[in-house]
This record gives structure tokens, C-alpha cells and sequence, in this order.
């Protein structure tokens, strides 16, 4: 009886002093998901996001999908899709930036063509519009217009802060 008693009293200490260890490790590991916490919070809090300037984000979006080209309409600064892809993401998702240079643009005798074709509707800044706040980090442009070529359209622009700048996530044009 006297060495069943000393047995179990030496599991209880095995027991307790292997979870001891992992209630340590558990420990530790906690520590530092909360200190990884704070210097993430600490760095997002310094991370100052810049005013959004949405007339010059639409006007240099346009100015980057109207390239120079030649009599055949070849683009004489870019050669590949993805060269001027890579160029429009400067201001636009990659998403967004792919669509316009697949309707746009095309490949051809190892050179990038424009196709030629009319731009679609875009902002008229000397008409009214509405820039919503969706966020810190979001915004949506809504302007309805008119024109002779295109009648009535309403375009919405949603702009999103990605790399420490202001970029085209989408837009729709109805």
C-alpha cells in the first residue's frame, strides 16, 4: 500500500510538472502575441494616411491609358499588356488595371496596339459630385452627367489607400 501511495504521489508531481512547462510556453507565447499587438497597433498609429486628392487619382488615370502611338496606332513607350498594366497600377488596382488593358490594348507582331476606340465617360469636374467617406482607408466618387455621345450616365469611383497612396479600386459607369 505504502508503494502505490509513493506511486501515484510520483505521477501527480510528473503530471503537474509537465503541464507547469506548458502552462510556461502558453505563457510566453501569449507575451508575445501581445507585444507583436502593440508594435502593430504602434506602427499603424504612425502610419499617417494621406489627404485624398481624387481629381488628380481620375485625371492621371486617364492620362495613362491615352499613350502616343504611331500612325497604326502601335504604343510607342510600352510593348507588352503587361508593361502597361504594370504602368496603370500606379493608379489603379491590379484588378482594374488588367480590364482596361485587355479592352484597350492589344498584342500583336511583337508590339502593344491601342485599340481604337472611344474612352468611356469619366468625371466632369466642372459638374457637381459627391465624395462619401467610407473610411479611413475608402472613398466613393458619384457624379451623374450628360453628354451628346454618351447621354445620361451616372460613374461611380471607389478609391482606396494601398502603399502609402491613393489608387482606383473600381469603377462603374451606368
Amino acid at each position: 500500500m505504502r508503494y502505490i501511495s509513493m506511486l501515484l504521489l510520483l505521477c501527480l508531481v510528473s503530471i503537474t510538472a509537465g503541464c507547469g512547462a506548458d502552462l510556461t510556453k502558453v505563457a510566453q507565447n501569449h507575451t508575445e502575441m501581445m507585444v507583436s499587438s502593440f508594435e502593430t497597433k504602434a506602427q499603424a498609429k504612425s502610419t499617417e494616411v494621406k489627404e485624398i486628392d481624387e481629381k488628380k487619382v481620375t485625371n492621371e488615370l486617364i492620362e495613362r491609358i491615352i499613350q502616343k502611338t504611331d500612325e497604326n496606332y502601335r504604343v510607342e513607350k510600352f510593348s507588352s499588356k503587361e508593361e502597361i498594366s504594370n504602368h496603370l497600377q500606379g493608379v489603379a488596382s491590379e484588378d482594374l488595371a488588367n480590364e482596361i488593358t485587355d479592352f484597350y490594348y492589344e498584342e500583336n507582331d511583337g508590339g502593344l496596339y491601342l485599340k481604337p476606340t472611344e474612352l468611356f465617360p469619366w468625371v466632369d469636374y466642372e459638374n457637381e459630385y459627391d465624395l462619401k467617406k467610407v473610411n479611413e482607408f475608402e472613398y466613393k466618387l458619384v457624379q451623374t452627367n450628360e453628354t451628346d455621345l454618351y447621354g445620361t450616365y451616372t460613374i461611380e469611383i471607389e478609391f482606396e489607400y494601398s502603399n502609402n497612396d491613393w489608387i482606383i479600386q473600381n469603377f462603374t459607369i451606368q
